[in-house]
């Protein structure tokens, strides 16, 4: 089996930083190009309070996300290997991952097995189970 495309949703964490150069070291052996990706929260419309308050933080977050992720893009280009990064925004992530893999021919995830949003009693974080449960490519749970 060989992966040509492998997706890395990527949120900062350092369980999110080894599933990058994990994704790295294994789209160097196959030859394979990466996209990476953050979700940025955004509230759903029923939450307007919630809203108005996040727009303000947005920007900031966005900035702070497009510039590590270019941290990344320079790592991999450094290694001569093709890479894509997207600021997603999205209400949930589970589903933003799971819609951009399975829409964008994604033949491997590579994600942390914790995020941000992770919990230290829980073995698998939320958006690790949920990912791993609703996408149709294989998953590579990285600690």
């Amino acid at each position: 089996m060989t992966f040509s495309h492998i997706f890395v949703p990527y949120d900062g964490s350092n369980y999110s930083k080894h599933a990058f150069h994990t994704a790295l070291e294994i789209a160097k052996k196959f030859g394979s190009k990466i996209t990476i990706a953050t979700c940025l929260f955004w509230p759903s419309e029923d939450e307007p309070f919630y809203i108005s308050e996040h727009a303000k933080a947005l920007d900031i977050l966005k900035n702070n996300a497009v510039s590590e992720l270019n941290k990344l893009q320079e790592i991999a280009i450094s290694n001569k290997v093709s890479i894509a990064a997207h600021a997603i925004t999205c209400d949930s992530v589970v589903e933003a991952i799971v819609t951009f893999a399975n829409s964008n021919k994604v033949d491997l995830i590579v994600m942390g097995t914790r995020g941000k949003t992770g919990f230290r009693p829980l073995l698998l974080g939320s958006v690790s189970i949920g990912v791993s449960q609703h996408a149709i490519c294989p998953i590579l749970l990285v600690k």
